[in-house]
């Protein structure tokens, strides 16, 4: 559902109009990410920018606008050999391991993969980016789908009112997951929020069987934290299903139950705005549901603390 490309800090720092133009199509909410690329990539635009003569009133913005780039920007550890060009680099890297599409000042001669900053439009098939899709009710393309928020995100929250950690269908599609997390963002804190049923096992009887239902799909080193809450009466419903970071959101159908090859379920990504209200309606002094204490902390090797 996410899509990276490479973006030359020239073609986008080249004017305020340039900047301004091509920074908003990128984003979590957008499907469209910009490469980190090189590791420096925001102070290149500057510098690019300051090379322009952009004026001191847009630097400001431009600058402005890069300390909060996290919804827009992710670093892969691409590789770049800084004694090369930028369009060097970046065609080399894309052989190895491709972007969507490159942006450069200046297209290459039967290169199709590279685009001209100043001809991008949505319209452009390689611009064109759907924000919703049907995907397959497995656990491996459930996590393939949710790569981009598991990779990129410092904090990975699975709302599902159904979890149940009793059902290997819901396990499998967690273990995927966080096997995802622990090989590209070891350090992201994960969490997991359930609903309560007064004929499911909540976390208070869930602390002393997490050790043996948990062994295996927790990867080594990581932990994960699981909240339970209860509706209130007459208050809202918690039925909808996400996965909610920090850098955007998820809206999942069907939830992460893996029932197979046979079902799919809409993902959708959510707004900016949408996805850090339910984000904020999940905190643990948020009072749109009641927290069902306690809170369990569930390491990998069974250690089960409570939070």
């Amino acid at each position: 559902m996410l899509f990276e490309y490479a973006v030359e800090p020239q073609a986008i720092g080249s004017s305020w109009q340039n900047f301004r133009y091509l920074i908003e199509k990128f984003g979590f909410d957008r499907g469209r990410l910009i490469s980190r690329f090189p590791g420096k990539w925001e102070k290149q635009v500057i510098r690019a920018a300051k090379e322009a003569g952009v004026p001191d009133i847009r630097m400001a913005s431009i600058i402005e606008r890069l300390r909060s780039v996290k919804s827009a920007v992710v670093d892969s550890g691409r590789p770049f050999q800084h004694e090369q060009s930028w369009i060097d680099n970046a065609v080399a890297e894309h052989q190895r391991m491709p972007f969507h599409a490159i942006i450069a000042q200046q297209t290459l001669a039967g290169n199709g993969t590279v685009l001209s900053a100043a001809d991008i439009d949505d319209q452009q098939p390689l611009m064109e980016v759907s924000q919703d899709r049907a995907v397959l009710r497995e656990s491996g393309a459930i996590a393939e789908a949710l790569s981009g928020f598991l990779r990129s995100s410092s904090r990975v929250v699975f709302i599902d009112p159904f979890f149940d950690p009793y059902n290997s269908r819901y396990k499998n599609t967690l273990r995927d997951c966080l096997a995802v997390v622990k090989a590209d963002n070891p350090s992201a804190k994960c969490e997991i929020h359930y609903r309560y049923h007064a004929n499911k096992p909540a976390n208070a009887e869930l602390e002393n069987a997490a050790a043996n239902l948990f062994i295996g799909v927790i990867p080594e080193g990581l932990a994960i934290s699981m909240f339970c809450w209860r509706e209130k009466q007459g208050g809202a419903d918690f039925h909808a299903r996400y996965l909610l970071t920090d850098r955007g959101g998820v809206g999942i159908d069907a939830g992460f139950s893996a029932e197979g090859g046979h079902q799919a379920t809409d993902m959708h990504l959510m707004s900016v705005a949408l996805s850090e209200a339910r984000l904020n309606a999940f905190a643990r002094d948020a009072t749109e549901f009641e927290l069902v204490e306690p809170v369990l902390e569930i390491h990998w090797d069974g250690r089960t603390l409570r939070r």
